[in-house]
């Protein structure tokens, strides 16, 4: 279960909720699609509503995303915090539980470079490219001043607008053990 923290405006954001049981806590499918609603700081009117789509049914139980676009049509703004509320109901019983993020026109408040970096990522083992993977750029070792983000495509390559300077890209995606940070000199 789970949402990111933040989203960049003009990208996706991808939240996530598992369904139990309420009598027995085991992992159950909703007797319908759950409902979402985002509001906007802590406004009383939803920007957004709909309903999750359960996910793999072959292989999970009770699994269920939704991917949004967080653009400025959709209402989305700069520095604006949202909640999503979802509700399911399971064997006729309702439950709910909330996330929360923040918008950003970019990370680290810092204008867009001027250098056009593709960033590859690739399986370590096999060399294929590595798709769906989150990146990040920060400017430190320590990886607390973040400039840039995106996700890897089917090439594993994902496009960042740094400028000149040592930076250091942070890799995260299910299934892999990625060595953090990887320091790259852009120019």
């Amino acid at each position: 279960m789970g949402c990111p923290s933040f989203v960049i405006i003009g990208e996706n954001l991808v939240f996530s909720i598992a369904t139990h049981d309420p009598d027995t806590g085991v992992l159950t499918d909703a007797d319908a699609a759950p409902s979402y609603r985002i509001y906007e700081d802590e406004t009383a009117t939803a920007i957004l509503t709909g309903n999750m789509a359960i996910l793999d049914t072959g292989n999970t139980t009770g699994f269920y995303t939704e991917l949004i676009a967080c653009t400025a049509a959709n209402g989305f703004e700069d520095g604006k915090s949202y909640t999503i509320y979802i509700e399911a109901t399971v064997d006729g019983d309702t439950g709910g539980i909330s996330y929360a993020f923040t918008a950003y026109s970019q990370l680290g408040g810092a204008t867009a470079g001027a250098i056009t970096y593709a960033y590859t990522l690739t399986d370590s083992v096999t060399g294929n490219p590595i798709d769906g993977a989150s990146v990040w750029v920060t400017t430190d070792s320590a990886g607390t001043d973040i400039i840039a983000s995106g996700t890897t495509n089917d090439s594993g390559v994902v496009m960042f607008y740094l400028d000149a300077a040592t930076r250091y890209f942070w890799r995260s995606r299910s299934g892999y053990n990625f060595d953090n940070p990887d320091t790259e000199v852009v120019s």
